[in-house]
């Protein structure tokens, strides 16, 4: 019994901080494929894209993202809502416009917080960015 006193609070604080651990990967890991799914949906339905309705045309054919709106709503979309409402995403950046060749830069930010805070932790900022090329 007394051995098991000594023993048994390192080894759940031990546990816990495998799950904190486990929980933080998996975050970073789910912003990261927000950010290239959002990355992906930009360099295909970007400002330019083909295919953009501009007229009387039929709605199957998807909107312009002249804003970047769309894109930071499908790295929203991707998170699977994990993440809550606590996604920060800027407005994605082409370079050096949105033509073929160029580049698109999408990012976001999230704020993760531990589930058991045995210690009081600030938030832990973690941030992701994708780059990719515009290739059509």
């Amino acid at each position: 019994m007394v051995e098991f006193a000594l023993v048994a609070p390192l080894f759940f604080l031990l546990l816990l901080g495998i799950i904190e651990g486990g929980r933080f990967i998996f975050y970073y890991e789910l912003l990261n494929h927000a950010t290239r799914e959002g990355a992906r949906y930009a360099i295909v339905h970007g400002s330019n894209a083909l295919g953009c309705k501009s007229g009387p045309m039929p709605d199957s054919r998807p909107p312009c993202d002249l804003t970047g709106e769309l894109v930071k709503q499908r790295v929203r979309d991707s998170a699977f809502g994990a993440l809550g409402t606590g996604v920060v995403v800027p407005n994605p950046v082409w370079q050096p416009n949105n033509e073929r060749g160029s580049t698109v830069t999408v990012s976001a930010t999230y704020a993760y917080s531990v589930l058991i805070p045995l210690v009081p932790f600030p938030p832990i900022t973690v941030d992701a960015e994708s780059t990719l090329v515009v290739n059509n």
